[in-house]
């Protein structure tokens, strides 16, 4: 017996939403995939027939065709990821974030080893070099901070600190 495919119809708002998505030069290729199924579904084509022109399976057409229908556009996003738990609250990571965008004491800049050296100190608790590094890396992206590189930053690295 043949699977009978979802019928999809769109509003305007969500064709423009998803023309956007596969004419965008930075959107992810999985979210252009994704985009282009359901417009594809919209313009009545099968799954298989779907699944030739995008080189997927039709497995895959079937998920993204059923996810639309069922939660329109928030159904071609991906879900939440569970993960491990962040080891470091929120206040100690704006606390390497403020000391970070601090003036050091003893060098005229900060060092990644010497910004973990201190950071050890303050929070008081161990923290590695890398840490520290996707600490500061990630800043910019939480809205409950001020970005760093809209600071000045006293971090140079290691080669810049050798030039001088």
């Amino acid at each position: 017996m043949p699977r009978v495919a979802v019928k999809i119809e769109l509003t305007e708002e969500e064709r423009t939403e998803l023309e956007k998505n596969i004419k965008g030069h930075k959107i992810e290729k999985r979210l252009y995939i994704r985009s282009r199924i359901v417009l594809l579904a919209a313009e009545g084509k099968e799954c298989t027939e779907i699944a030739k022109i995008l080189n997927v399976s039709e497995k895959t057409c079937r998920k993204w065709r059923n996810r639309f229908a069922e939660k329109r556009l928030e159904g071609i996003l991906d879900l939440e990821r569970s993960g491990a738990p962040d080891v470091f609250t929120e206040e100690e990571r704006l606390e390497i974030i403020k000391l970070a965008c601090s003036q050091p004491e003893v060098p005229k800049n900060w060092t990644l080893a010497y910004l973990t050296e201190v950071a050890k100190e303050k929070i008081g608790r161990s923290i590695s070099i890398e840490t520290v590094r996707k600490i500061l890396k990630s800043a910019d992206k939480k809205s409950i901070v001020v970005p760093p590189s809209k600071h000045r930053m006293y971090i140079k690295s290691s080669s810049e600190s050798m030039n001088e």
